[in-house]
């Protein structure tokens, strides 16, 4: 079958872009040929780029400013390495930027499903085109329709009523539903009016050599060796926490992300700003002895390759994907809220070993999880 995917636009984020990729993979061992949409945002219209110019221009006079105004100009720079991975291993449609665009591809295209998924795709903050990622766009066209591991990110309703009514209806043309996280089951059931089931992200239905095989051999480490830290917000206590790690592992720390985040103040802000090569994030995870993350793909990674980790939660960005993965694996102790202090943790948690019973859960969920992809059949 041909599938299109539906995910949220890629580049930005190592986590987004593994999971479309581990996405493909799945299909593709299935037989299937899965193109990813390259749903980009609106484009913006010349009174909305002309007062971001004006604003920009004012911040900039106030010694506020943390981006170059023609910042946008100098984002294949930034993004040139995760760029490279997309066009590399990733089967992508041309960018679209509108609804209209959109419906012009599928009409040209014959594709025999759509899976939505996976990521904080129905999440309207991260998804503003919010009806795109429910397919509206394909209005009654006769094609499969399927959700896997779609997510809402949080465990509380944030759709306004609006887009709630028009979500409902647009639900109900799906053949299958299916979201990353269990409160996820509750608010289909609750807001939607629809019964789903939880399912893995895509990044967890591949095994660690997989990921293996696409980093190389040479990049591998036989003896795990320092404390990896990879940080989406980085603040005093959460580095503190991962100078702690060193201390009593007696490893050094490293890390493989961007110095500082887009919106950061940078000194050299082109170089401070420029993404690490994927393979290089990841092949962080794969040779660490230790790994501190906040990030929620950080902590899957962690686990794909059998690492002793700590995880710290972050309401805002989506604490509950933590907590469902966590608990559904046997793994909860591993998740930190904020604040931390230097004795959350004592010398011996840094160091125990803990993935038998959790290799088994996961091993199980694996199977369920794919009993959805089925349908395809």
């Amino acid at each position: 079958m041909k599938i299109a995917i539906m995910t949220q636009p890629l580049g930005k984020n190592y986590g987004g872009i593994m999971q479309a990729w581990a996405l493909q993979q799945v299909l593709k061992r299935m037989g299937h040929e899965p193109v990813t949409i390259d749903r980009q945002p609106d484009q913006p219209g010349t009174v909305y780029l002309s007062a971001r110019f004006a604003y920009r221009a004012a911040m900039k006079a106030f010694g506020k400013r943390k981006a170059p105004i023609n910042f946008e100009k100098h984002l294949p720079t930034i993004l040139q390495h995760t760029q490279s991975f997309i066009d590399q291993h990733l089967t992508m449609s041309e960018p679209l930027y509108s609804t209209q665009q959109l419906i012009d591809h599928f009409d040209r295209e014959n594709y025999d499903a759509v899976i939505v998924g996976s990521d904080q795709t129905w999440r309207p903050k991260y998804s503003p085109n919010i009806y795109n990622y429910f397919l509206d766009f394909l209005e009654d066209k006769k094609i499969l329709r399927i959700s896997y591991a779609s997510s809402f990110g949080v465990d509380e309703w944030e759709f306004t009523d609006e887009q709630t009514n028009h979500c409902v209806e647009l639900a109900k043309k799906f053949d299958a539903i299916s979201v990353r996280e269990d409160s996820g089951v509750e608010l289909c059931r609750k807001y939607l009016g629809i019964d789903a089931v939880a399912v893995l992200d895509p990044t967890l239905l591949l095994d660690k050599h997989c990921y293996e095989e696409l980093i190389g051999s040479d990049k591998l480490k036989n003896i795990p060796e320092g404390v990896y830290t990879y940080f989406l917000d980085k603040t005093p206590e959460k580095l503190a926490l991962a100078k702690q790690a060193s201390v009593e592992l007696d490893e050094p720390l490293y890390s493989s992300q961007a110095k500082c985040h887009i919106g950061e103040d940078a000194k050299d802000w082109l170089t401070d700003w420029s993404m690490p090569d994927i393979k290089q994030w990841l092949t962080g995870f794969a040779n660490a002895r230790f790994i501190l993350t906040d990030s929620f793909h950080g902590m899957v990674f962690s686990i794909i390759f059998n690492r002793p980790f700590i995880a710290i939660g972050n309401q805002s960005r989506g604490q509950t994907r933590f907590e469902s993965l966590l608990k559904n694996i046997d793994l909860t102790n591993r998740l930190a809220s904020m604040p931390i202090g230097p004795t959350s943790f004592n010398g011996s948690f840094f160091d125990e070993p803990i993935w038998d019973i959790p290799i088994q859960r996961l091993q199980k969920l694996q199977k369920q999880s794919l009993v959805l992809m089925q349908r395809l059949s």
